[in-house]
């Protein structure tokens, strides 16, 4: 598959976003007080990740051919996922800072904190809060919702990178894709009473 993103990374990069689209639309029902399902609303959802997707690919083989101008189709994708979810920029510009660029160790867990606490009101208001939620259903919101902002700030992380190399995705990827929700489920069982510590 890592082949695959380096070789292609415009399809790929469409295939992530409609896989990232898909999953945020089915959040997104998940979390509701009130689920619905719409074809409009699905489709738009779902098309704006493909072709932010999209760019983001054709911005990363912009730059491993040291192509100018690729950053204004990073910036084109930001704005595409903006429209229902600019709560998420903070997290996925400060993520996108920390997987991008290499830095101290510290600092780019102080960024990765930072990106997380920006959250803070979308899993206390939609997740934590939500009466119909019981505690396992809290945690599985989390669960799935980090994971999804660290793929989107990984796509971003473009913007940021001093260098692309046309490598495989980073370990350090590969890693907060398992610590993000490891450290969501602990944050939700320690904020929401599930597990006494």
């Amino acid at each position: 598959m890592f082949g695959f993103v380096r070789n292609h990374p415009i399809l790929s990069g469409a295939g992530i976003g409609l896989a990232w689209g898909v999953a945020m639309r089915a959040w997104m029902r998940f979390i509701s007080t009130n689920p619905e399902f719409s074809w409009s609303g699905t489709l738009f959802i779902v098309g704006a990740s493909v072709i932010a997707g999209s760019l983001l690919g054709f911005a990363r083989l912009r730059r491993w051919r040291g192509g100018i101008g690729w950053w204004r189709f990073a910036a084109l994708s930001l704005i595409l996922l903006g429209a229902g979810g600019a709560v998420m920029w903070p997290a996925v510009i400060l993520g996108a800072i920390a997987l991008g660029r290499r830095r101290p160790a510290w600092l780019v867990g102080t960024l990765g904190a930072a990106a997380l606490a920006t959250q803070w009101p979308v899993v206390s208001g939609a997740i934590l809060d939500n009466w119909r939620m019981d505690q396992t259903d809290k945690v599985l919101g989390i669960v799935w919702y980090l994971p999804m902002l660290t793929l989107e700030a990984w796509g971003f992380s473009v913007t940021f990178a001093p260098r692309l190399s046309e490598g495989p995705i980073p370990t350090r990827l590969k890693t907060a894709l398992i610590g993000v929700p490891v450290a969501g489920f602990l944050m939700v069982a320690v904020l929401a009473g599930g597990i006494r510590m």
